[in-house]
């Protein structure tokens, strides 16, 4: 028997102001402003840059912490040499910024063998966006039709950097599409096997932007098969402004995302209630649509694959972190405001901030850089994989010296060693599980 399940899309909107004030302005500075006259200005203007834009000259800027809003000029304009840009796909956009996601891009953009599963109904693969992107697709139920809240979905999470339309969270990673919807229905049964198919795809991710009141086991089943592989399982919170969580939201495995506008509030449609997690910007989410197309929806379905993305991000830093860091990690970061409720937020609202505090497998190496020949030296390194680790010094492409190749325990490692011959060396970390390997490496250079 199948059961109806929310596809979570509160509604379509025409349009959205390009950004919120607390959280992003775009400025165009005059190409014969140097670096010393675009800081003072935006010191006048109790402003601090957040990031440049990819094209010249413009920048994303905010209003410093202990300034009011009423205290900065609302168009940014104090001389005629600055403009307001308005003319970049991106600025459409504002949720990236709003979970300060580009600034902590330079951990990650996301890697090719970290793979998000959407299950949901169909992704348009025919999509621009999509060139490269989608790893493998399956229909579960019915007859495959691209829809606009898969396709959605799966933009928010990956649409490709090509410097056109828009770019995913994770632009680097690869999509597992499972099309579980018969029309407007999907059974539990049909859900629970695009959790499987997931898995057997070597999904490190799974978004499920969809959900239903009722409990149920098969569903159940499979995502604990998912959490005990180590994949992280996203869901929708619900929109219906209810006290109750849909399941598999409700699920203490399942990071259960709620939505939060453009100045950060809780959306008045999103669920709440024991168990939520996190908060996701949701409203005016711009993705990619059937057909080569682009558009806005609202709806905790659009706020929970931008979490899926930050996650995927995380995993891409460090393929090897456990769930259970990954998630306390996710929570810790997460923004609060004074007069927040766990009930309403959860953790707090979504800060890609997390991104920073995740370690690498091999991280914190300690070695020197010039030797002496014969002048022993001491390696230091944090391991922190679950995962084998090969140490080895090269030199001339020849292995000089195997320092590990197994588990490691997390925490410190201490090794010592003297090169006898001079020349350049290099000390190569590996670290391997399943098709995953970071690879950390150091020079040394005797003489």
């Amino acid at each position: 028997m199948k059961k109806k399940l929310a596809l979570l899309t509160f509604a379509v909107v025409i349009g959205l102001p390009t950004s919120a004030f607390a959280n992003s302005q775009y400025v165009q500075y005059d190409p014969t402003f140097n670096e010393q006259q675009k800081q003072t200005w935006l010191a006048e203007q109790g402003l601090q840059e957040v990031r440049e834009l990819k094209q010249d000259g413009f920048s994303l800027v905010e209003p410093l912490p202990h300034i009011d809003k009423a205290d900065v000029e609302a168009d940014l304009i104090p001389v005629s040499v600055v403009e307001k840009a308005t003319d970049s796909a991106q600025l459409r956009q504002t949720y990236l910024d709003q979970s300060r996601i580009p600034t902590y891009w330079k951990y990650s953009r996301g890697k090719s063998d970290v793979r998000v599963a959407v299950i949901d109904d169909a992704i348009d693969v025919n999509h621009s966006e999509f060139k490269n992107v989608i790893y493998k697709t399956t229909t579960i139920s019915g007859i495959r039709k691209p829809d606009d809240h898969g396709t959605h979905v799966a933009g928010i999470v990956a649409a490709a950097e090509d410097g056109k339309g828009t770019v995913g969270v994770a632009s680097g990673v690869k999509l597992i599409g499972a099309d579980v919807f018969d029309g407007d229905f999907a059974s539990s049964i049909d859900i629970g096997d695009g959790v499987l198919y997931a898995i057997s795809q070597g999904a490190d991710v799974i978004n499920l932007s969809l959900g239903q009141y009722e409990y149920d086991p098969y569903m159940e089943a499979a995502i604990k098969k998912a959490e005990a592989k180590n994949i992280v399982v996203v869901s929708a919170a619900g929109n219906d402004g209810r006290n109750k969580l849909l399941f598999p939201a409700s699920m203490k495995s399942v990071i259960a995302v709620g939505s939060v506008g453009t100045l950060g509030r809780a959306s008045t449609f999103s669920n709440y209630g024991r168990g939520l997690n996190i908060m996701a910007p949701g409203e005016g989410v711009y993705s990619t649509m059937v057909g080569n197309k682009y558009g806005y929806l609202d709806g905790t379905s659009m706020a929970t694959p931008i979490v899926s993305g930050v996650i995927a991000l995380a995993k891409s830093k460090n393929p090897f972190i456990t769930n259970s860091t990954l998630r306390s990690k996710l929570y810790a970061a997460a923004a609060k405001k004074t007069g927040d409720t766990s009930l309403h937020y959860g953790t707090g609202r979504l800060n890609a901030g997390m991104l920073a505090t995740i370690p690498s497998p091999v991280s914190k190496v300690s070695v020197p850089s010039v030797l002496k020949p014969n002048q022993p030296f001491a390696l230091y390194f944090d391991e922190y994989s679950n995962a084998k680790t090969l140490t080895r010094l090269y030199k001339d492409g020849k292995i000089v010296k195997t320092f590990t190749n197994d588990y490691l325990r997390n925490g410190t490692h201490k090794y010592t060693y003297a090169l006898k011959e001079a020349g350049t060396y290099k000390l190569v970390f590996a670290t391997s599980s399943g098709r995953h390997t970071r690879v950390t490496e150091r020079v040394i250079t005797v003489k």
